[in-house]
């Protein structure tokens, strides 16, 4: 997924990262060793949120496309269930597919619902590649 960042922060020995993707606003981790992030850069990213549990997650039935938002301390993420194989594949935009890991699952979760859940932003990993 591109990202361009918009903001970097240094906090508590983590570098902090704000930006925009075809989805909306993400802030995260940057988890990316030897490569400085830099304001107005793009990135073909992956995110890492953990493990996330069921509880957490709300199928989302009025949802039409994906969207991230940053609220406060936090991510919303919505994004379209593309398959499902132990683990959830969730499109956010067509260079745009991420893992997310369910505990706690009650496998009610179907290939192609949109997905809702909202992460701390000190809780999700931007890996640059």
């Amino acid at each position: 997924m591109l990202f361009t960042i918009t903001e970097i922060r240094n906090e508590n020995d983590i570098i902090l990262v704000s930006g925009e993707t075809l989805t909306g606003r993400i802030k995260g981790i940057w988890k990316a060793d030897g490569l400085s992030p830099a304001v107005g850069a793009s990135y073909q990213i992956e995110l890492d949120f953990g493990i996330i549990d069921r509880n957490t997650v709300t199928i989302n039935p009025d949802a039409k496309d994906a969207s991230t938002e940053i609220l406060n301390d936090s991510v919303s993420f919505t994004a379209l269930c593309e398959s499902i194989d132990e683990i959830y594949f969730l499109r956010f935009s067509f260079d745009g597919l991420e893992m997310l890991e369910i505990e706690n699952d009650d496998f009610t979760i179907q290939e192609g619902d949109f997905l809702t859940f909202e992460k701390p932003f000190t809780e999700i990993g931007i890996y640059p590649y």
